[in-house]
């Protein structure tokens, strides 16, 4: 998972380095900004699917942005259904934005037969890769719970965390642009919807400044596909995630303002002064994090060999776990397992009851991530009524002690029902322990 998360991470920073370079035609500049970028995600690295979606929407946005003769409209379709495949709701936005940008084409009739042929290219390629997805569903005989998880459950998500907490945020970078971002995209909007006019109206202006206007175009457009990502969660993660290509489009655009005042500079040198400081800043960059990953792989060696390394917990082999975790996990391991030579089930009502399952080789739906978003359509009411079922069956229930934090997700109504009408039998490590 972590290799994967690496790899992902590297794919995602690259294609924002193959955008700016095809944008702003600049390398140096190019990899600085694809690094600040990289170090706004330092903390949150992850195997995702919001980020799946948008190193998706990435390529799709290179490809609109240096595909101008050949037709890549089939293989944008394509990539835009696997959004589709990763997560609905925004694959659905990146579905919007890859059907309007061929409409941004259209400057006279004659080209309108040309747009539409296009169009209906990309929605050929997205049907591709969703009837694929959902074959497998059928066949698999999982479309049922695909309908009752990933449509209809999304009614009984009702958490939110408002755009007012990035505003006060304590990372000054996640305050500050919390702010930037909306009066870039705004701006950018403006811009994009002035200049088409221009177009339509003024045919004869320079390539280059078309270029240039439509390059910003084609960026908010994709800018605002992914922004969905921070609703209805507005935390740094989904926020960092949200605002990546509008990160994009704000450079380019800053790029431009710097590129006016560079060219009214008559200085004969500038230019071997411009790209030595360019190139001293990445390979500072560059440094710094580099010496930062030596100094994490040193770390790792060294509780490697003083043997704070799990190697006891299965399938957590060769990881960071702390004492206190691993005493934790093999505690209620234990419990269970005996638990279940004595003929009784138990499940563990917790966002982190998967740490305690993976080792076990155990799944157990619902409830492995006990977050409101996992729990179907049905939502607190329908696992009440689960429960109340299962009252002549041998189940034990494990919910966090008082004294324990919950996840802000948590179905606390299950949770306060449990508490209120099943026997409070004991408890293990960090959990009450009930039964009917």
């Amino acid at each position: 998972m972590r290799i994967l998360a690496a790899l992902l991470m590297t794919a995602i920073l690259y294609m924002i380095f193959k955008i700016l370079k095809q944008i702003t035609k600049e390398t140096n500049i190019s990899i600085i900004i694809a690094i600040l970028i990289g170090l706004l995600f330092r903390e949150i690295f992850c195997i995702d699917y919001n980020y799946m979606c948008l190193f998706l929407s990435l390529i799709i946005l290179y490809l609109e942005l240096a595909v101008k003769k050949k037709n890549k409209s089939l293989l944008i379709g394509i990539l835009a259904g696997l959004a589709i495949c990763t997560k609905q709701s925004i694959g659905a936005i990146i579905v919007i934005a890859v059907l309007l940008k061929p409409l941004l084409e259209i400057n006279k009739k004659e080209n309108i037969k040309v747009v539409m042929k296009k169009i209906g290219k990309r929605i050929l390629g997205i049907t591709i890769p969703c009837v694929i997805l959902l074959s497998y569903l059928i066949i698999t005989k999982s479309f049922n719970d695909f309908i009752d998880y990933a449509i209809k459950g999304i009614a009984t998500f009702d958490n939110k965390i408002e755009y007012e907490t990035l505003l006060k945020s304590n990372t000054l970078e996640i305050a500050i642009l919390s702010r930037i971002i909306p009066i870039t995209i705004i701006a950018t909007i403006l811009t994009s919807i002035i200049t088409k006019i221009i177009n339509i109206k003024k045919p004869e202006i320079q390539e280059e400044t078309r270029e240039k206007f439509t390059n910003i175009q084609i960026l908010t457009l994709y800018s605002l596909s992914m922004l969905v990502v921070i609703y209805p969660i507005a935390d740094k993660i989904h926020f960092s995630i949200g605002i990546t290509s509008a990160l994009v489009c704000a450079s380019y655009c800053l790029f431009l303002l710097g590129k006016i005042g560079y060219d009214k500079i008559k200085y004969p040198k500038k230019k071997f002064y411009y790209k030595t400081i360019t190139l001293i800043i990445w390979l500072g960059l560059l440094s710094i994090i580099s010496l930062h990953g030596v100094i994490n792989i040193r770390e790792y060696i060294n509780n490697y060999r003083a043997g704070k390394i799990n190697k006891e917990i299965e399938h957590f082999e060769n990881i960071e776990v702390p004492e206190y975790l691993q005493d934790r996990i093999t505690g209620i391991d234990k419990y269970i397992e005996e638990k279940e030579k004595q003929g009784i089930t138990v499940y563990i009502l917790d966002a982190e009851s998967a740490v305690y399952t993976i080792p076990l080789d155990k799944y157990t739906k619902n409830y492995d991530m006990f977050l409101k978003g996992n729990i179907g359509k049905d939502g607190e009411q329908g696992q009440i009524e689960k429960i109340e079922k299962e009252k002549n069956e041998n189940i034990i229930y494990l919910v966090k002690k008082d004294s324990e934090t919950l996840n802000w997700q948590s179905p606390t109504k299950v949770i306060t029902y449990i508490k209120e009408n099943l026997r409070h039998i004991g408890e293990i490590e960090i959990y009450d322990a009930y039964m009917q």
